[in-house]
């Protein structure tokens, strides 16, 4: 959320932000990317993709319980933000939380039929599958 008086980024500037993280990550330069992810979430927190692809460094990192707590903050500041459920699920799995995975799952199945997206139902579908 922008403080008053604070212009809002340009569609163009968080688009430049998340073609650079993602460059990076792609490079395998995952605290690099970090930060400009970080600094994406700052600038534009609606934007789910800022807050999966931070999560995404750190879990690169092995560092789950900073993903983990990422993905849940994006669920408090973007309401409809599957793909963080998603990924929140994936980590919930692997720590043997299986009931926990599948609610996480759940509330993403909820969204995606909130948004009626398609594209989203598959992606649950598919991550049903590995449940």
């Amino acid at each position: 959320m922008m403080q008053a008086g604070t212009p809002e980024p340009s569609p163009t500037a968080i688009e430049a932000l998340y073609a650079t993280g993602h460059w990076l990550y792609s490079k395998e330069r995952f605290n690099h990317a970090q930060s400009v992810f970080r600094a994406l979430i700052h600038i534009a927190p609606e934007d789910e993709r800022g807050w999966l692809a931070l999560g995404a460094c750190h879990e690169a990192l092995d560092q789950f319980d900073i993903a983990l707590e990422l993905y849940v903050a994006a669920g408090s500041v973007v309401p409809t933000a599957p793909r963080c459920e998603l990924a929140r699920a994936r980590i919930l799995r692997r720590r043997g939380l299986t009931r926990e995975a599948r609610d996480a799952v759940e509330e993403a199945a909820r969204i995606a039929d909130e948004l009626r997206d398609d594209e989203l139902r598959a992606l649950v579908a598919a991550e049903r599958r590995g449940t």
